[in-house]
């Protein structure tokens, strides 16, 4: 009976838990919106995204301005689809793919999504449009071989790459290569996204963690090195050359896949023992 109380009780706990991300995300959303702090569309959104589109559809240059566009050509052709709708839309756009993006991190339960939401920072990326959170969500769905979402953010900021488990390499290649594809008319924005990242790498355009590269670069190496979801996703994380305090949203990745490690450690299994069949000669053949 004891026990039966004490796990009432805990759900009940849980479940409050729950509730109350939703009404701190909510809050901070209304009251940052009603107050005029944060604007819609938000500023990214305004100044990198939709202009970038503009100037693609107008044949001006898309990179090498100022304030500056960062991600990858397949990005600046998407954008100039949406942009002639304006800012407005490419927000709204963004917004419905976060919704999807925070399902996923949830593990698709609606519980756990009310603690995700806990992540103080996660209003703010709601606000502003980013494309954080679906990085996040692209690392966790990778992880299970899901690996075309990995690719079109790889493509956006590069080091979400890190975070790709090596057994599903063959279907990230073809998922970025038909991306890559879209820009085919524009091949000369190639180059010059290369060119305006190297040229960025010494200039940050924010406040950055305060922890050098190099010291980063080697602990990713390290967590990559154990294989494990978690510690790939977190890797991919640190990995940024340029690493912004709110880029730290994403370490709603390897906090979920940590909490669902076992989740994804029979996964693997399955994977695994799914790779390996015996042949007519009592052989093993794998991938």
């Amino acid at each position: 009976m004891i026990d039966v109380r004490s796990a009432r009780a805990g759900t009940i706990a849980l479940s409050a838990l729950a509730v109350g991300g939703y009404a701190f995300a909510l809050t901070l959303l209304v009251v940052g919106f009603t107050n005029g702090q944060w604007p819609f569309p938000g500023g990214d959104v305004v100044d990198y995204y939709a202009r970038s589109g503009d100037a693609l559809r107008s044949g001006g240059a898309v990179y090498g301005g100022s304030p500056g566009f960062f991600y990858g050509p397949p990005w600046a052709v998407a954008f100039a689809g949406l942009s002639w709708l304006g800012p407005g839309a490419i927000h709204a756009v963004i917004l419905a793919l976060d919704g999807v993006a925070l399902w996923v991190l949830a593990g698709r339960d609606w519980r756990r999504l009310g603690w995700v939401l806990w992540f103080p920072l996660i209003p703010f990326e709601l606000a502003a449009g980013q494309l954080n959170l679906i990085v996040a969500a692209a690392i966790v769905a990778a992880q299970r071989g899901t690996t075309w979402p990995l690719a079109a953010m790889s493509l956006a900021k590069v080091w979400p790459i890190f975070a790709l488990p090596p057994r599903y390499w063959r279907g990230f290649i073809v998922a970025a290569t038909v991306f890559a594809l879209v820009s085919l008319p524009w091949l000369a924005l190639w180059p010059a996204w290369i060119g305006t990242l190297l040229s960025r790498l010494p200039h940050p355009l924010g406040p950055v963690v305060p922890v050098p590269f190099v010291v980063r670069a080697i602990a990713a190496v390290g967590l990559v090195a154990l294989q494990r979801p978690w510690t790939r996703a977190l890797a991919a994380i640190i990995a940024s050359p340029d690493l912004y305090w709110g880029q730290l949203v994403v370490l709603v990745a390897p906090l979920s896949l940590w909490l669902r490690r076992n989740e994804f450690a029979a996964v693997s299994k399955r994977t695994s023992d799914a790779s390996t069949v015996p042949t007519t000669h009592g052989e093993l053949a794998t991938d």
